[in-house]
């Protein structure tokens, strides 16, 4: 339930919204890691200087100063704590799932907990509704693609799910199915 701060939040839509995933959808539960939490429990935003629990190269994204459902987290190698991912070119970074939960900012869901949901299961399928991608070069790699072949998406540098042309030895996240415009694409998750 989103703990709206300011009302004229109200009509905000969540940017994740499971379609196809009666069987094949997990929501798996974990806590935030400590990094995403200031001293005094509030919310912080991976910044591009972190380099705890990872390494990362830019900031962040965040709409309202919180995280959006359907960025991409990574699950700590021993725990259940999650991080943002930071779509880093190596097969070492490893995506989890996709993040359930507003938090932090004016769309909050989480309050002092740090308690967090991420959908996870290959062959799931999901809405992901803008900002929670980044739509960058996706549109004309979308029209370009052929029957039968489908995109590959992986995290992006700020957490978000991203097209990138060549991926490296990047984990891809997710397969788009259609890119219905650039504010709403369908995904199969393959994490």
């Amino acid at each position: 339930m989103l703990r709206l701060k300011n009302l004229s939040n109200k009509y905000q839509k969540r940017t994740l919204r499971v379609v196809y995933g009666q069987t094949q959808a997990t929501p798996y539960a974990g806590t935030l890691h400590s990094s995403l939490r200031n001293t005094d429990g509030s919310f912080r935003k991976p910044l591009s200087t972190d380099t705890s629990p990872l390494t990362r190269s830019a900031d962040a994204f965040t709409l309202k100063n919180g995280l959006v459902p359907g960025q991409v987290v990574l699950k700590g190698a021993n725990d259940e704590t999650f991080a943002l991912a930071t779509g880093a070119n190596s097969a070492a970074e490893k995506p989890w799932g996709l993040l359930a939960n507003f938090v932090g900012g004016d769309l909050d869901e989480l309050g002092d907990d740090d308690f967090v949901g991420v959908w996870r299961g290959p062959d799931s399928v999901y809405e992901v509704l803008a900002p929670a991608f980044d739509d960058t070069g996706l549109s004309a790699a979308a029209g370009s693609n052929t029957v039968g072949e489908r995109l590959k998406l992986y995290a992006g540098v700020d957490g978000r799910l991203v097209y990138v042309s060549s991926p490296g030895n990047r984990v891809a996240v997710a397969e788009l199915i259609q890119r219905v415009s650039a504010s709403r694409i369908l995904i199969n998750l393959l994490v």
